[in-house]
């Protein structure tokens, strides 16, 4: 899960081992190659700095565009994080495997490169 924050330009990405009920799994024996819970990938990162003289105009701004703003931003880090996922062979993992930012009810399906909906996830 991608937690974005366009206006303090910070992302961190946090990933979750998941059922089908849409509970995270917990393991609780020894097996440390066992992957359960929840893990930071990525933990609170700046991807951009402004300078407090520019702060006010990019504020108002924001708030004029903020739904294109976020439309844009949310499309690059799911592009980016996309070809990521490839890039690491991701693909060989038979497990399903989804991208979804913070508050939203559609994952990008990874394995099939298509968003799909909260219900079509869990089903």
């Amino acid at each position: 899960m991608a937690f974005i924050n366009p206006t303090r330009f910070e992302i961190s990405i946090r990933m979750f081992s998941m059922d089908k009920e849409a509970s995270e799994v917990f393991y609780e024996g020894e097996d440390k190659t066992i992957f359960s819970g929840s893990t930071q990938v990525i933990p609170d990162i700046k991807y951009f700095q402004l300078s407090r003289e520019n702060k006010k105009e990019f504020d108002e701004f924001y708030e004029n565009n903020d739904i294109e703003i976020e439309r844009e931003e949310h499309k690059a880090f799911t592009e980016w994080f996309y070809e990521c996922w490839k890039a690491a062979q991701g693909h060989k993992m038979n497990l399903p495997s989804y991208f979804v930012i913070h508050d939203h009810y559609k994952s990008l399906d990874l394995r099939a490169n298509k968003w799909i909906s909260d219900d079509e996830k869990w089903e």
